[in-house]
């Protein structure tokens, strides 16, 4: 949106959903949607930083069919953790990101060895030219190096979606002022491949974390903020929110300007003007509507990305 990082709808118009899971604060909403509507080859999805829990990652394999793979450096899973997922103890490599220590203190030293990028796990797992609907990333702080090779590298290029659970605070990613810089080029190259916010939900850190750099308290919404964003590629045919927005201000005040040039003589009531003068007006008013038709199926309404709550996908029984 103008003035604010760009969002993007889900393919079917539909609000993003959650899937149900017993760590309820940990539901992130997604573009359902997108795995539904997966026909032509299975869905493929990976999760990085699944500690010791799979339950999320077995839904999303049980209700779309998904090939779901598993990583995570400080885990120790057996490769078939669970029915359609596999793990790996691999994990992300990112930009800035000193491998030597994880960032919470809940976890033990990472193997540097076990770190690839992306497009190296890539190769590791025979998915050359297939594309990754999800990529779901919980790494405790790393995410902001993580993306910024991934997104800067145009790697990102595989991926459909980017579930990401974004940590703010001094021992979760960002503990200098370089670090902060690190998740600012993050952003901007997010922003460059096209990426747009298709879902904003505020979490929440414990309260032994809650301690910030300074400038990272310029975002900071809440004393124990997380966010969980999830981002969707704009397609490469498709412009910005804001050049349409610009264009539907432009379209505005042409037709604003004649009305005001007019008023004075014919009226307010449009309706009662003469027949040349209001086609005139109505005509100025087709731009907006030619623009809006654009608009409103990539990007809904005119409005700022904001944090909201979304509903819980229905999951099959059985």
């Amino acid at each position: 949106m103008p003035g604010c990082y760009p969002s993007i709808r889900c393919a079917d118009g539909a609000e993003p959903l959650q899937i149900p899971v017993y760590r309820s604060w940990e539901q992130q909403a997604f573009c359902t949607g997108d795995l539904a509507a997966e026909k032509l080859s299975k869905c493929l999805v990976y999760s990085f930083g699944i500690n010791d829990n799979t339950e999320w990652e077995t839904k999303i394999a049980k209700e779309f069919g998904c090939e779901v793979f598993a990583f995570d450096p400080t885990s120790k899973f057996k490769q078939d953790v669970a029915p359609g997922v596999t793990f790996h103890q691999l994990g992300l490599h990112g930009a800035g990101v000193d491998v030597s220590k994880t960032h919470s203190e809940s976890y033990d030293a990472l193997d540097p060895t076990k770190m690839k990028s992306l497009g190296e796990i890539i190769k590791l797992m025979g998915h050359e030219g297939r594309k990754i609907d999800i990529l779901r990333l919980d790494c405790e702080g790393c995410e902001h190096g993580v993306l910024k090779e991934m997104a800067c590298s145009g790697e990102s290029k595989f991926v459909q979606q980017l579930m990401v659970e974004f940590h703010f605070q001094k021992n979760l990613g960002l503990a200098t002022e370089d670090d902060v810089l690190v998740a600012a080029d993050a952003i901007t190259c997010l922003e460059s491949e096209r990426w747009a916010i298709a879902s904003m939900e505020i979490s929440g850190c414990g309260p032994k974390d809650a301690a910030y750099t300074q400038s990272a308290l310029k975002f900071v919404k809440a004393p124990y903020f997380l966010a969980y964003i999830t981002l969707k590629k704009l397609p490469d045919n498709a412009r910005w929110s804001w050049d349409l927005y610009g264009d539907y201000i432009v379209e505005e005040a042409q037709q604003h300007d004649f009305f005001a040039s007019n008023y004075g003589k014919h009226g307010a009531d449009v309706s009662k003007w003469p027949e040349d003068m209001r086609s005139k007006y109505d005509e100025l008013g087709k731009g907006k509507e030619k623009i809006m038709n654009v608009y409103k199926p990539m990007f809904g309404e005119i409005t700022t990305p904001k944090f909201s709550k979304y509903g819980v996908y229905q999951l099959r029984e059985g």
